[in-house]
C-alpha cells in the first residue's frame, strides 16, 4: 500500500468557492506505489486557468540499493492519481459562519446529517460537486456517494442547482442541456407505469 506525505509549500490559500479552499502549492512524496520502487515527488499547484489542482513537475528517486529508476518505472506512476490523493488532504471547507474543517471532517458531517430540507441538500451537492472538480475527480459520483443517493438523483439536483444559479461557474451549458436530456428520460412516464420514478432526495 502506498503512503503519500505532503507538505504545504505556501500558505496562501485560494477560495474556490462554496467554501471550499486550496493553498496555491504544496509537495508530495509517495512511497509504496505498485510496480514503483523508489519515492515519487510532485510539486501541485492550483491552476487557475485549469481551475482544478494540476502537478508542476514529477520526479522518481530511488530509495536505496537495489532500486532503479526506469522508463518502465516512469510509465506506473499514477500522476493523476496522487493529485488527487494530496490535493484531498490539503482542501479545507468552511460553513457559513463556521471555522475550516479538513475535508474529512467536512464529509463526516455530510454523511452523518439527515434533516436536509431540498435546498440545503441541493446546496450541499454544489459543494462536493466543487471539491470533486477542484480536487479532479468524478463530481457526480462523489455527490452520489456522500449523499446517499443514485448518481440519476445527484443529475437531477445538479441540473436543479444551475437552474437556480448556482452552479453556473461549475456546469457548462452543453453538460446542463445533457443533464435535462437524461432527466427528461428518466422522468418521462414508462409504459405500464403510472408514475416517474423519483428517488427521495437525502436518502
Amino acid at each position: 500500500m502506498s503512503v503519500v506525505d505532503v507538505e504545504v509549500a505556501d500558505s496562501e490559500r485560494i477560495d474556490v468557492g462554496d467554501g471550499v479552499s486550496v493553498p496555491t502549492a504544496w509537495d508530495a512524496v509517495a512511497t509504496g506505489e505498485p510496480n514503483v520502487a523508489g519515492a515519487i515527488r510532485l510539486h501541485v499547484v492550483f491552476d487557475q486557468q485549469l481551475r482544478r489542482t494540476a502537478a508542476v513537475s514529477v520526479s522518481l528517486d530511488r530509495v536505496g540499493e537495489g532500486d532503479e529508476v526506469t522508463a518502465a518505472a516512469l510509465r506506473d506512476v499514477r500522476v493523476q492519481y496522487l493529485v488527487a490523493v494530496s490535493s484531498m488532504r490539503v482542501v479545507t471547507v468552511t460553513r457559513e459562519g463556521g471555522e475550516p474543517q479538513r475535508l474529512s471532517d467536512y464529509l463526516e458531517g455530510v454523511k452523518s446529517r439527515t434533516d436536509r430540507s431540498y435546498e440545503e441538500t441541493v446546496r450541499e451537492a454544489v459543494t462536493l460537486y466543487r471539491i470533486a472538480t477542484t480536487v479532479n475527480l468524478a463530481p457526480l459520483k462523489l455527490v452520489s456517494e456522500q449523499l446517499g443517493v443514485s448518481v440519476s438523483t445527484a443529475t437531477r439536483m445538479m441540473a436543479r442547482a444551475r437552474e437556480a444559479g448556482l452552479a453556473t461557474d461549475l456546469i457548462a451549458r452543453e453538460t446542463y442541456n445533457r443533464m435535462r436530456t437524461d432527466e427528461d428520460a428518466l422522468t418521462r412516464p414508462q409504459s405500464g407505469s403510472s408514475s416517474p420514478d423519483r428517488p427521495a432526495l437525502g436518502r
